[in-house]
């Protein structure tokens, strides 16, 4: 019973078949974004970071402050002293 199934569709793909210019471009369309959708789901690179995250933990955010010992955390301005100073020398 599969066999014969199987054999019936063999012989059906020797048919020429006509279709339109949008059909076709409509097909390729799917089957291209189809192979990216599917090209992600199994690529073996699930997590990736786009972007450098640069100044993402800057310590202004209230993600974490400064921490002991951290120089990179210390030369960044605190902006409220900042401004403090700014309007003390204004008034």
């Amino acid at each position: 019973m599969m066999k014969e199934k199987w054999e019936e569709f063999r012989a059906s793909l020797t048919d020429i078949v006509m279709i339109s210019k949008k059909e076709f471009w409509l097909t390729m369309t799917v089957c291209a974004l189809g192979g990216i959708v599917l090209g992600m789901l199994i690529s073996p690179r699930k997590y990736t970071t786009i972007g450098s995250n640069n100044g993402n933990n800057s310590g202004n955010g209230g993600l974490g402050g400064k921490k002991a010992g951290d120089k990179a955390q210390e030369k960044i301005a605190d902006w409220q002293e900042v401004e403090e100073k700014e309007l003390g020398a204004e008034a």
